[in-house]
């Protein structure tokens, strides 16, 4: 590309833009959930930090800090719901925030399928929360347990079932490779060199 050469990517935001959104998010999520001034600090300071150094983790501390005021005061509906927003929201300006400079320009484009991912995937955890919110405190709540355990250890050996499929599948001999690829070193196949 020359100097004199533009690149049009459409509209766009600067990459600084998605740092900012991250300290404004945990602020404005400390505020509504009524965190006390120590905490309310503690979290602003770690999303300045991620702010300022993406790679240290400062985002994902900070949305620890907005979980830790959730429960000390108790589970509220309201305020588990802006939590469980405002943590998947820092999750995902956190992880954009690793990948994306300060300087670049993100064109919103090609962030629409994030954005569309974060609010399928926001729906789905807003209307499992509040479904368990129902859930009476007293004689349901360890079925409830019973229940999100067998689904967790559902969820665990499908998984080890469909990793264990595409191992076998990734190094089963093919019969399309020589006999002779076998017997050479490498990873990738035949080696040229």
């Amino acid at each position: 590309m020359r100097r004199d050469e533009t690149l049009r990517i459409g509209p766009s935001v600067s990459g600084a833009l998605l740092r900012v959104l991250t300290a404004l998010m945990v602020a404005a999520s400390a505020m509504a959930i009524g965190a006390p001034p120590v905490w309310l600090g503690v979290a602003a300071a770690l999303a300045v930090f991620g702010a300022l150094l993406p790679s240290q983790g400062g985002t994902w501390l900070a949305a620890g800090a907005l979980v830790i005021v959730l429960l000390l005061e108790g589970p509220d509906g309201g305020r588990a719901a802006i939590v469980v927003a405002a943590v998947h929201a820092l999750h995902v300006l956190g992880s954009l925030s690793l990948v994306v400079p300060a300087s670049a320009r993100v064109s919103l484009r090609a962030l629409r399928p994030t954005a569309l991912r974060f609010a399928a995937m926001q729906a789905v955890g807003q209307i499992v929360l509040h479904t368990g919110m129902v859930i009476p405190a007293a004689g349901a709540l360890p079925l409830a347990v019973i229940a999100g355990a067998i689904a967790a250890l559902t969820l665990a050996l499908g998984m080890l079932r469909m990793l264990d499929a595409s191992r076998t599948s990734a190094f089963a001999p093919s019969a399309s490779r020589s006999p002779s690829a076998d017997a050479e070193p490498g990873v990738g196949g035949r080696s040229y060199t």
